[in-house]
């Protein structure tokens, strides 16, 4: 099982993510986090982390940069779509996802990646871990490809690989 992490590179730190039984980490510098507003933007970091042949993960901020991403950008990874809207509709939940984007992103080869630590540090865990699972249902029944990361920013907020395994079993990955 392969993690990213928000950590920068060291011995140590390659160590200690053995120990807790991943095959492979991502370090901060072996992948560019992108949250840019415009498409503009967007293109032109995405133009600059493929010149330095490192992987791309995108958290959009609105529904219009999301389909943007995912139709005409390069990004390898799109993370925290569940928290693109704010409020739910009060007939359904309001993952970020839907049938289209989920079409969009299993033809261009796009992975949606829900992050842990995402869960781990939210206020309303409850209404995200419901939109998370929305989402899942969604890319499972588009075959969209999908991943649990856990985006930690330090050591003490990374879990073992069995840890992360079982989470995503419990939602349905």
């Amino acid at each position: 099982m392969e993690d990213y992490v928000l950590i920068k590179k060291s011995k140590e730190a390659q160590e200690f993510a053995q120990k807790l039984g991943y095959s492979k980490v991502f370090f901060s510098e072996d992948f560019v986090l992108l949250k840019e507003k415009t498409e503009k933007e967007l293109l032109k970091k995405i133009r600059e982390a493929r010149q330095r042949k490192l992987r791309t993960i995108y958290v959009p901020e609105s529904e219009e940069m999301l389909r943007f991403a995912l139709e005409k950008s390069d990004i390898d990874m799109i993370c925290g779509i569940e928290q693109i809207h704010p409020k739910d509709s009060f007939h359904f939940l309001r993952g970020g996802l839907d049938q289209v984007l989920c079409v969009i992103a299993a033809n261009k080869d796009k992975t949606i990646v829900f992050s842990f630590t995402d869960a781990l540090h939210s206020s309303e865990r409850g209404k995200l871990l419901a939109r998370v699972r929305s989402n899942i249902k969604l890319c499972r029944k588009y075959k969209v490809k999908m991943q649990l990361i856990s985006l930690a920013s330090s050591e003490m907020e990374m879990r073992s690989a069995k840890d992360l395994e079982a989470f995503g079993r419990i939602l349905g990955i």
